[in-house]
C-alpha cells in the first residue's frame, strides 16, 4: 500500500505545512527509475498482469493437460475407452479458477445436475429399450459401442422416437431453470452436454445393461474431470474466498486513496483563471485542465464504485467458508460496513463535478471566450459590461476554492495516512522499513501509520479540520464584505446585500462551501472509525494469531434456504458475456402481484385452486419457459439426424453431438448477446482450430504427446489471460479452450488406444488436419442453429429487455425514495427509535434502503449490458435509441446517489449532540423542519408513472411536471426567521443542512430532465382536439380541418 500514495515525509511535512525543497540522490535515483522503467516493466504494466493473476492462469492450465497426460497411462485408456477426451473437457468446464467457496458450491451443484442427468438418461434408455423390445424382438449388432460392455444394435424407430421426446423434455427443463437461476449456467451446460451424449446413444442399446455400462463410464468420465479440477483447485496456488475479500479489500484501500487524489486534482483546476473557458478554435485538440481532471475523478469514482459492488458479491461467499484465519464473518461483514460509510460521502463529493458544469452552463462560460475572437464592432458596450461581470464572478468562484485548497489538502493526506495504517493494522499490506528521524522536535507530537497511537492522531487532525473550518467560513465572510467575526465563532449579523439577486447567489455558494465542507469531513470520520476498527481487532489480539473459523448454523440455513433463490449467486464467469453478473432481481410484491381487473379476490377454496390453475398457463407463459422451449427446438433441429433412420450413422460418423452441445451453450436470452455470441464462438472455434494444428505439427505430431501437452498448456495459459482480463470476450476463450482439448484429446486418445477401438463407436477417423476443420464446421453449425432460433419465430431483442429492466430500475427508484421520505419524517420528529434495536423503525429502514440499493445497482450492471449487447442487435426500420436510454440510466443514478446522501446526512436530524448551545439550536431547527413537512410524496408518484409508461410502452398523461422545486430554507425562514441566520453557520447541523438541500435542488433538475428524456422516448397523450373558446371557428380549434367526418 505504501506504494499507492505519497512517502511518509512527503505527508507529515505537508501537513505541517512545510515542504522539503530537496531530494535526497536515493530519491532522485528512485524517481529517474520510475520514469524511465525498463522494457519489460512497461510490457507487464500494459498487459495490467500482476503475480496473483499469472498463479491464476498458471493454476487454470493445469486441469486439461493433467487429464490428457492421464490418458498416456494404460489402466486410465482401458477405463474411459473412447471417452476419455471428455475427462479433459469437464476439467476446463469446472473452472478450478475460482475461489474455494465459489468452486465447491458450483461443483455441489455440478454433481447433483450430473447424477439427476444420469438418473434420467437410465430411465430414458429404459423407454428405449422397452420401445425396443416391444416392435422390434430379433435385434442385429452394428458396432462394439462407446465404451466397454455396451455395444449398439441396428435402428428402431419406436427407441428413437422415444429418446427423442425424452431429449427434448429435458433439454426444455434444464435451461428454463438456467434462465430463472444464473448461478446454475455452468451445471445446466455440463447437464446438457450429458444429456445429449446419452440420449443420441440410448436408441441402440438393446438391453438396460448394455445402457447402464455406458452411463456408468459417462458418469466417471464426468466425476474424473470433476475430481482433477477439485485436486488442482485445492492444491496448486490454494486461494479461498476470504483471500479474494482481503484483496479487494486491500485494492480498496488504493481505490479510496485514488479518489481522494483525483478530488485534489480536480479542486486545483478549478483553482485557474482559466477555469471552463473553451479550448482555442486553431487547437482541436486541446482539453481543458478541468476536463480531463473531472473525468480522472469520475474514473476513480466509478473504478472504486464497481469495486465495491464486486467486494459486495464476493463477501456472501467469504462469510460461509471454513478458514483459519484472523477475522470471523462478523468482523468481514463490519469492514465492509466501514468501508461503505467512506464509499457515501465520496459519491457525495463527485457530485461537486456535475454542480460546477451546472454552473458554467448556467453562468455560460464556456462560450464566454467567444468575445474575445470577435471583431470590435461586433462588441457592443452591453456584451462588454457582461463579459465583465462574468469575469467577475468566476474570479469570486476561483477565490471560494483556494479558500479551500489547504484545509481539503491536509485533511486527504491524512486520510491516506489513516487508510495505510488500517491497511498495516489488518495485515493487509506491509509497513513500510523507515528509520527513526533524529529530530526529536519535528516528531514531537506526531505519529506515523502503524504506530499504536495513531488512531488518536488521526482523530485530532479530523476535528481540527472541523475546527478550522469556521476560519473558511470567516474568509468567505470577509470576501463578500460580512464583518466582524470574532474569535468565538459567531457571526454578529446576517448577510446584509444591496441586491437579492447578490444574496441568492452567496447563499448557494456558502451551501456549496458547507456541502464540501460535510462531506470531505464525514469521510474524515468514516476513516477514523475504520482505523479504530483495525486498531480494536490488534488490541484483542486477532492479528497475533490465527483460529478455526467456522460458518454459524444460522449463516448454513440461510446459505441452504438461499442457494437457489433467483438472485443468489455471482456469475463472473458465464459462458457468454452477456450473461456475465446478470441476476434476477426480486423487485418487491407490490411490482410482481397486481390486481386483476377481471377477477375479484376469491373467497372459498373453489376460486382459490382456480386461481392457482390459471397460475399454470402464466408459468407457461413466462420468459423462462419461452427461452427453454427455444433451446429445446434448436437442440432436437439438429437431434432429429440422430432419430432418423437414413441420418443415424452419418451422424455418428460426423460426430453431429457436438454441434447440439454448441446449441445449449450458445443459446442467448436476447437477439443483440445471440449476434455477438455467434460471432465469438465461431472466432474461438477457428482459433481453437488454428492452435491445435500448430500444437500437434510443432510438436511433432504423432508420437510425441509430451510436446503436445508442454504447448497445449502454454496455450491454455495465455486464453486465460484473456478470460480474466477481458469478460467481455469470456465466450471466444472458453470455447478455444474446450475446442483444443476436444481435438488434442482425440487424437492423442486415437494414438494411445488405435484407429480400430476408436471407429468402433461408429465415428469415421480423422487425421488431426482434418478433424480440426471439421471441428471447426460442426461448431459453425450448432451456432448456426442456434443463432436462428434466438430469432425465430420472434426475437427477444436487448432492446425490449433493456426497456422493461429500466421501467424496473424507475420502480425502485419511487420505492426508495419514499423510504428516504419515511426514514426523514421520523429522524425529524424523533421516531426512529435506535439503530441498535433490530425491531426499531429505523433499523428496518435502513434495511429496507440497503436492500434496495443493492437491488439498484444490480440493475444498473444489467441494464448498460444490454444496452451494449444493442450495439450488435440486428434492427429494422429507425434506429435504436441508445443514446437517450443511456442518458435516463446516467439520470436515475445521479438521483439515487443523491437520495442516498440526504438519507445519510439527516441521519443526525432531531438528535442531541454538542454542547448546549449546539443542542438548543438543533432542537429548535428540528421542531421548524417538522412544521413546515419538509418531504413530499409527490416525486414518488411521478417515478411511478415513468416506471410505469416505460415498462408498458405508453405514453405518459398530458401536462405531467415534476414537482416545483422545494425551498426548505425559505420555507424555514417564514416560521422563524433566525434559525438560517449566518450566525448559526458554525452548527453541525447546519452543514447537513446544506447538504440535503444542495442534493433536494439536484435531485429536481434531474426529475426535470428525466421527465423531459421519458416524454421524448415514449410520447405524450394528445388532447389536441377540442374547442379552445367558444367565440373561435371550428376551423381554428381542430388542427386536421380538412379531414373527413363531422366537425364540432
Amino acid at each position: 500500500m505504501a506504494d499507492s500514495s505519497p512517502s511518509r515525509t512527503d505527508l507529515d511535512s505537508n501537513i505541517n505545512g512545510e515542504a522539503s525543497s530537496a531530494k535526497s540522490p536515493t530519491m532522485e535515483q528512485d524517481s529517474a527509475t520510475a520514469a524511465n522503467p525498463s522494457v519489460p516493466r512497461r510490457i507487464w504494466k500494459k498487459l495490467g498482469l500482476n503475480g496473483h493473476m499469472l498463479m491464476t492462469m498458471l493454476k487454470g492450465a493445469c486441469p486439461p493437460v493433467i487429464s490428457l497426460a492421464l490418458y498416456q497411462s494404460a489402466a486410465f485408456a482401458t477405463t474411459f475407452s473412447t471417452l476419455g477426451y471428455l475427462v479433459g473437457i469437464m476439467s476446463v468446464l469446472s473452472f478450478s479458477i475460482l475461489p474455494r467457496s465459489k468452486f465447491f458450491q458450483t461443483m455441489m451443484f455440478n454433481v447433483i445436475g450430473l447424477c439427476i442427468g444420469a438418473a434420467i438418461a437410465l430411465l430414458t434408455i429404459y423407454c428405449a429399450v422397452q420401445a425396443r423390445i416391444h416392435t422390434t424382438p430379433v435385434s442385429t449388432k452394428s458396432s462394439d459401442g462407446p465404451a466397454p460392455g455396451a455395444p449398439t444394435y441396428t435402428y428402431n424407430s419406436s427407441a428413437s422416437a422415444v429418446c427423442a421426446i425424452w431429449l427434448f423434455a429435458n433439454i426444455f427443463a434444464a435451461n428454463s431453470l438456467r434462465f430463472s437461476r444464473p448461478q446454475l449456467q455452468f451445471p445446466v451446460i455440463i447437464y446438457s452436454i450429458f444429456a445429449n451424449v446419452a440420449s443420441t446413444y440410448a436408441p441402440q442399446f438393446a438391453t438396460m445393461d448394455q445402457g447402464i455400462a455406458f452411463v456408468e463410464k459417462l458418469l466417471e468420465a464426468f466425476l474424473a474431470g470433476f475430481a482433477i479440477a477439485s485436486v488442482v483447485n485445492l492444491i496448486v496456488f490454494p486461494q479461498s474466498s476470504r483471500d479474494v475479500v482481503f484483496r479487494e479489500a486491500s485494492e480498496y484501500i488504493a481505490a479510496i486513496q485514488g479518489v481522494l487524489k483525483a478530488q485534489n486534482g480536480y479542486l486545483r483546476s478549478l483553482e485557474r483563471k482559466e477555469m471552463f473557458h473553451p479550448p482555442p478554435k486553431d487547437d482541436d485538440k486541446a482539453v481543458p485542465e478541468e476536463v480531463s481532471a473531472a473525468k480522472a475523478f469520475k474514473g476513480a469514482l466509478a473504478a472504486l464504485t464497481a469495486l465495491h459492488g464486486k467486494l459486495q458479491g464476493d463477501l456472501t461467499f467469504a462469510k460461509r467458508e471454513v478458514a483459519y484465519s484472523h477475522l470471523g464473518p462478523k468482523e468481514i461483514d463490519e469492514l465492509f460496513k466501514k468501508f461503505r460509510e467512506i464509499l457515501l460521502p465520496l459519491i457525495g463529493m463527485g457530485s461537486v463535478v456535475s454542480i460546477f458544469d451546472r454552473i458554467a452552463e448556467n453562468r455560460e462560460w464556456k462560450v464566454e471566450e467567444n468575445l474575445k475572437g470577435s471583431r470590435a464592432s461586433d462588441t457592443t458596450d452591453e456584451k462588454l459590461e457582461d463579459h465583465e461581470r462574468k469575469e467577475k464572478e468566476r474570479i469570486k468562484w476561483n477565490e471560494v476554492i483556494k479558500t479551500l485548497h489547504d484545509p481539503f489538502e491536509l485533511m486527504s493526506l491524512a486520510m491516506m495516512d489513516g487508510l495505510n495504517h488500517a491497511s498495516y493494522a489488518l495485515g493487509f499490506s506491509k509497513p513500510p522499513k523507515t528509520k527513526p528521524s533524529n529530530d526529536l522536535e519535528a516528531n514531537e507530537g506526531e505519529a506515523r501509520p502503524g504506530d499504536d497511537n495513531y488512531g488518536e492522531y488521526l482523530s485530532k487532525k479530523v476535528k481540527l479540520f472541523y475546527e478550522q473550518r469556521e476560519v473558511t467560513l470567516q474568509t468567505w465572510c470577509n470576501q463578500r464584505g460580512i464583518k466582524t467575526y470574532h474569535v468565538t465563532g459567531r457571526l454578529d449579523g446576517d448577510t446584509i446585500l444591496d441586491d437579492p439577486e447578490g444574496d441568492h447567489r452567496n447563499q448557494r455558494q456558502l451551501y456549496l462551501i458547507l456541502y464540501m465542507d460535510f462531506l470531505l469531513w464525514s469521510t474524515g470520520k468514516a476513516v477514523v472509525d475504520l482505523v479504530r476498527f483495525a486498531d480494536t481487532k490488534v488490541t484483542a489480539g486477532m492479528m497475533r494469531r490465527r483460529k478455526l473459523v467456522l460458518p454459524g448454523k444460522k449463516r448454513l440455513r440461510k446459505w441452504i434456504m438461499t442457494s437457489l433463490s433467483p438472485h443468489e449467486g455471482s456469475n463472473d464467469l458465464a459462458p457468454d458475456d452477456a450473461e456475465a453478473g446478470i441476476a434476477n432481481v426480486s423487485l418487491g410484491a407490490s411490482f410482481q402481484k397486481r390486481k386483476n381487473p377481471e377477477h375479484l379476490p376469491p373467497i372459498n377454496a373453489w376460486q382459490r385452486f382456480g386461481n392457482k390453475l390459471r397460475s399454470v398457463s402464466h408459468v407457461m407463459a413466462s420468459p423462462e419457459v419461452s427461452f427453454g422451449f427455444r433451446v429445446a427446438c434448436g437442440t432436437l433441429s439438429i437431434g432429429i439426424v440422430a432419430f432418423l433412420e437414413s441420418s443415424q450413422q452419418f451422424f455418428n460418423e460426423q460426430r453431429l453431438v457436438w454441434a447440439m452441445i454448441m446449441v445449449a451453450i450458445g443459446m442467448t436470452m436476447t437477439a443483440g448477446s445471440g449476434v455477438f455470441g455467434f460471432i465469438g464462438r465461431i472466432v474461438g472455434t477457428l482459433i481453437a482450430a488454428c492452435n491445435s494444428l500448430i500444437i500437434w505439427y510443432v510438436a511433432g505430431g504423432t508420437g510425441v504427446p509430451v510436446g503436445v501437452l508442454i504447448l497445449l498448456y502454454f496455450f491454455i495459459f495465455v486464453e486465460l489471460y484473456f478470460l480474466i482480463s477481458y469478460p467481455k470476450y469470456t465466450v471466444v476463450a472458453m470455447i478455444s479452450m474446450v475446442t483444443q482439448v476436444l481435438i488434442l484429446g482425440y487424437e492423442l486418445q486415437v494414438e494411445k488406444v488405435g484407429v480400430a477401438a476408436a471407429e468402433s463407436t461408429g465415428q469415421a477417423y480423422y487425421p488431426l488436419y482434418l478433424l480440426a476443420p471439421y471441428r471447426l464446421a460442426t461448431v459453425s453449425g450448432g451456432c448456426a442453429v442456434a443463432f436462428f432460433w434466438t430469432f425465430f419465430p420472434y426475437p427477444i431483442t436487448a432492446s425490449s429487455t433493456l426497456r422493461r429492466q429500466l421501467g424496473e430500475s424507475l420502480y425502485l427508484l419511487a420505492n426508495y425514495y419514499s423510504c428516504v421520505h419515511t426514514t426523514i419524517r421520523m429522524r425529524v420528529e424523533g421516531a426512529g427509535g435506535s439503530l441498535e434495536d433490530r425491531k426499531s423503525p429505523c433499523r428496518r429502514l435502513e434495511k429496507a434502503r440497503d436492500q434496495i440499493l443493492g437491488k439498484e445497482l444490480a440493475l444498473f450492471a444489467q441494464l448498460r449490458q444490454h444496452s451494449n449487447s444493442t450495439t450488435y442487435e440486428l434492427t429494422l426500420g429507425g434506429k435504436f435509441p441508445k443514446a437517450q436510454y443511456d442518458t435516463i440510466i446516467n439520470e436515475v443514478q445521479s438521483i439515487l446517489n443523491y437520495m442516498s446522501l440526504i438519507a445519510y446526512a439527516t441521519r443526525n436530524f432531531g438528535k442531541d449532540v454538542g454542547t448546549s448551545s449546539e443542542r438548543k439550536w438543533a432542537n429548535d431547527f428540528a421542531r421548524v423542519l417538522a412544521s413546515i413537512h419538509v418531504t413530499s410524496q409527490e416525486v414518488t408518484s411521478l417515478i411511478s408513472l415513468l416506471s410505469a409508461s416505460v415498462t408498458n410502452s405508453s405514453p405518459l398523461p398530458p401536462y405531467l411536471k415534476a414537482p416545483s422545486s422545494y425551498e426548505i430554507s425559505t420555507r424555514m425562514k417564514e416560521v422563524d426567521a433566525d434559525i438560517l441566520s449566518i450566525n448559526h453557520i458554525a452548527e453541525p447541523g447546519y452543514a447537513a443542512f446544506a447538504v440535503t438541500q444542495v442534493a433536494s435542488s439536484l435531485i429536481h433538475d434531474d426529475l426535470d430532465k428525466l421527465l423531459a428524456n421519458v416524454k421524448e422516448l415514449v410520447g405524450e397523450t394528445d388532447f389536441s382536439f377540442h374547442i379552445i373558446s367558444s367565440t373561435d371557428s371550428s376551423d381554428a380549434s381542430l388542427p386536421l380541418e380538412q379531414g373527413k367526418g363531422k366537425r364540432d
